[in-house]
């Protein structure tokens, strides 16, 4: 059986959690389903919870009502696309929901979707989605002005760690009319593990201290709060949030 741990915690500088986030799991025909996700919202006032939580919000609807008749046609390509287009739906709609208030409210977005043994990634923002395989750790691209110089050869990555661009977004839910989903594809694999992560978790944390939890549930669960302890020891003031996942 899966095993997953979620946490989220305000932090130390804000005053309301602008984070949420969504676990489901249920078996379809006797077909192991998951979805999970991430949100980081961002806007004044309280707008960024609105946001991050009305994504949130789609998506469990979507899981509760229309992945049932998805999952008969046992085509996960077909479910990607479901999803790409609702992410769609819901920057449209929070892009008129910040027309109404003239307020911009947005949130970044990392998703996992998992039908049987085959899975797929949907990524836009800065949170983050890690998953290791064999010893090899994977990880999503950051949709960040940090990332844009790093990708063009101007600076390296430990640079981009430090610069201040790192916090700029040139993508994310409901900003922009048209948006970029970037989708990675795989297999589950026995032993595989994924962490989904706002970057106020990562942020403070050196590469290596993102790892592949060797043990059980309880372990998971002791790594995550030793991780939350760190940031916020750290001085990390904004939300932090993380799901970690566990292939049995």
């Amino acid at each position: 059986m899966i095993q997953t741990v979620e946490m989220t915690d305000i932090g130390n500088g804000r005053p309301s959690n602008q984070d949420a986030y969504l676990m489901k799991k249920e078996k379809f025909q006797g077909r192991q389903c998951l979805l999970a996700a991430v949100c980081d919202g961002m806007g004044g006032l309280r707008r960024g919870e609105i946001a991050s939580r009305y994504i949130i919000e789609l998506l469990k609807q979507w899981f509760d009502e229309k992945l049932p008749g998805f999952v008969k046609r046992k085509n996960i390509d077909v479910i990607r696309k479901d999803l790409v287009n609702l992410i769609k739906k819901a920057n449209d709609n929070l892009l008129l929901m910040s027309e109404d208030t003239d307020e911009t409210m947005g949130s970044t977005l990392t998703l996992l979707f998992a039908l049987g043994k085959q899975f797929f990634v949907l990524n836009v923002g800065d949170s983050r989605a890690y998953w290791f395989e064999q010893g090899r750790k994977y990880v999503t691209t950051d949709h960040t002005l940090a990332q844009l110089e790093v990708k063009a050869g101007h600076m390296t990555r430990e640079q981009a760690r430090k610069d201040p661009r790192r916090h700029i977004l040139i993508q994310c839910v409901g900003v922009t009319k048209d948006i970029k989903i970037d989708c990675y594809r795989g297999r589950m694999e026995p032993g595989m593990e994924f962490l989904l992560c706002t970057d106020g978790f990562y942020g403070m944390l050196e590469e290596e201290e993102i790892y592949h939890v060797e043990s059980g549930q309880k372990e998971m669960k002791q790594w995550v709060e030793q991780c939350f302890q760190k940031v916020k020891e750290r001085g990390e003031l904004d939300n932090l949030s993380c799901i970690m996942i566990k292939v049995p």
